[in-house]
């Protein structure tokens, strides 16, 4: 199966349990869509807390704790500092 993995537990719960669904009209047509991908064993839905989001170097304003460590897993570097001190 994919996994999806998401910060916002309370998308989670909505997908996992239909009981919710009467409330949010407004996503109907999405929560069903994966609401069947789950069901069929397709995709997984996975929580993950916003700071390891990986993703969200490129989209979000994060601390420099937390950019530093994110840019770090996805193997980019600031290619100038590797370039200090070898005058």
């Amino acid at each position: 199966p994919i996994k999806i993995y998401c910060d916002n537990k309370s998308a989670i719960n909505l997908v996992n349990n239909p009981v919710l669904h009467d409330r949010i009209k407004h996503v109907e047509i999405d929560r069903h869509f994966i609401r069947e991908r789950i069901d069929a064993k397709e995709l997984i839905l996975p929580y993950m807390k916003s700071e390891d989001q990986t993703a969200d170097v490129m989209t979000k304003t994060l601390s420099s704790t937390f950019f530093e460590r994110n840019v770090s897993k996805l193997g980019m570097f600031d290619m100038y500092a590797q370039l200090e001190g070898e005058c």
